[in-house]
């Protein structure tokens, strides 16, 4: 099994996780990683909440939009960033404003402190804030100096397990007399490498929110701890609030939710347990190899439009995937069909209302699943880039003109039809959620990994780590 995270910008960067079939290379690079398998010491566990008695106690339901979400992995986010103080120095100068700062953030994006409610059935699940009771659960480690920083956010390959020790986990769920279940949201740790680096590891459940309400969260917390609450012009530039309000007006088209609900209650909540043998890899494409690739399937399109970036080098990186996972598992069925899943973000694309459409700033999940179908034959054709690219192109156009409201009692099908296919492929991660923007006054992240791709055949994407040329 293979994974890339692909970020789309002046340049690309792929992450391959590899699964009983890595090559020598990549064999040699894990056995060399197997001694970093020890974890960090816990400094301390403190419990975030929004300033007392600025959120009252609050419920929210869950829209056709999360349910689908109940019982899938969580959302799993790596930040890593240079540091070459001491532990010391990290809790005295830099830890104290990242408490407040955070406290004052979750003020705003209080769902992410609370907890899901699960009642017993027919009742459905909900989100909750309590003021008073409800928190974020934030772990400060120390590395023991066994897992190497400049390892960690090397782009070599490495075993999935070292990023295992600096990824939170999310705590167990409690269950009251009566019955009710109550699961937390988010879970952070802050990891710190003396002299090298500190990681920043978010866990959290995908119900929630999406990419983008995350990104939004990130970047109001980046920029309260950037001012330190004194900086006039820093906290001007503070990203709107997010938008809670319209999340009752979102009518569920056909009862989608209901369907979600029944399997959620058939199947219960389990954990995702992920192969241990797996390595990682993030590559690179420069901005020439890019433009180069543009060029060619430009001229050799039906399309008029020039092709974008990110359907050219999604249908680059899907070509090369699908190649490598069958070499070797014989010529097969030429008509064979490959998917690929992509979402479409809904904010400002749907009405919650007869006027208002979805803000940008809505808090919680809003994107729509997009099925791209290619034969094997044209995958894996003379003009395999192509074939995936105009059929990439054909699906985002088809999603962006139609109704999509209409069209959501029929994602299940897809998604089942996907799910169901050899080598379903999934996109995690947008250029668009520039997370390479992350500054808390250390500077951008050196690394971003999104680790939660270790659980399905996902492609990750995310804008260029150097941020020239930005996003096309």
């Amino acid at each position: 099994m293979y994974f890339f995270t692909c970020p789309v910008g002046s340049r690309q960067h792929n992450t391959f996780l590899y699964k009983n079939k890595a090559t020598h290379f990549l064999k040699a690079q894990s056995h060399n990683t197997m001694a970093h398998l020890q974890p960090p010491n816990v400094i301390e566990t403190t419990h975030i909440s929004p300033p007392k008695g600025t959120v009252p106690s609050t419920t929210l339901p869950l829209t056709f939009f999360d349910a689908p979400w109940l019982n899938l992995p969580l959302s799993e986010f790596l930040f890593f960033f240079s540091y070459q103080n001491s532990t010391d120095c990290f809790l005295k100068d830099i830890l104290p404003n990242l408490k407040q700062s955070l406290s004052i953030t979750l003020k705003h994006f209080f769902p992410y402190a609370g907890k899901l409610i699960i009642p017993p059935r027919p009742d459905p699940p909900y989100l909750r804030y309590k003021d008073g009771e409800d928190s974020l659960l934030l772990i400060v480690a120390e590395s023991t100096g066994t897992a190497d920083f400049n390892d960690l956010k090397a782009d070599s390959a490495k075993d999935i397990r070292v990023l295992h020790g600096v990824m939170p986990k999310l705590p167990p769920p409690h269950v009251s007399p009566e019955g009710i279940l109550m699961r937390p949201t988010r879970v952070m740790q802050v990891t710190i490498f003396p002299g090298a680096g500190i990681c920043i590891g978010n866990s959290a459940t995908h119900f929630v929110a999406d990419g983008v309400t995350f990104s939004h969260f990130m970047k109001y917390w980046m920029t309260l701890t950037k001012s330190k609450g004194q900086d006039p012009a820093a906290t001007l530039l503070l990203p709107s609030p997010p938008d809670h309000s319209c999340r009752n007006m979102i009518k569920d088209p056909g009862e989608v939710a209901k369907g979600h609900l029944e399997r959620f209650w058939s199947q219960n909540y389990s954990s995702h347990a992920t192969s241990e043998n797996m390595v990682r890899a993030t590559f690179t494409m420069s901005r020439k190899q890019i433009e180069n690739l543009k060029h060619w399937v430009t001229e050799q399109s039906d399309y008029q439009s020039p092709v974008s970036t990110f359907v050219v080098y999604l249908a680059f990186t899907w070509v090369s995937l699908i190649k490598t996972l069958i070499e070797g598992s014989g010529e097969g069925d030429k008509d064979e069909v490959f998917h690929l899943m992509i979402n479409v973000d809904c904010r400002n694309r749907l009405k919650y209302a007869e006027t208002e459409p979805i803000p940008q700033t809505y808090f919680g999940n809003c994107i729509a699943p997009g099925i791209v179908s290619v034969k094997k034959r044209d995958l894996l054709g003379q003009k395999d880039v192509l074939a995936a690219s105009n059929a990439l192109t054909a699906r985002i156009s088809d999603m962006l003109s139609s109704d999509l409201l209409k069209t959501a009692p029929s994602w299940g099908q897809g998604v089942r039809k996907w799910a169901m296919s050899r080598f379903p492929t999934s996109i995690a991660g947008a250029p668009k959620l520039r997370m390479y923007d992350m500054d808390f006054g250390l500077g951008k992240p050196c690394k971003m990994d999104i680790a939660h791709i270790e659980t399905g055949g996902s492609i990750a994407l995310a804008e260029s780590r150097d941020g020239s040329n930005g996003e096309k």
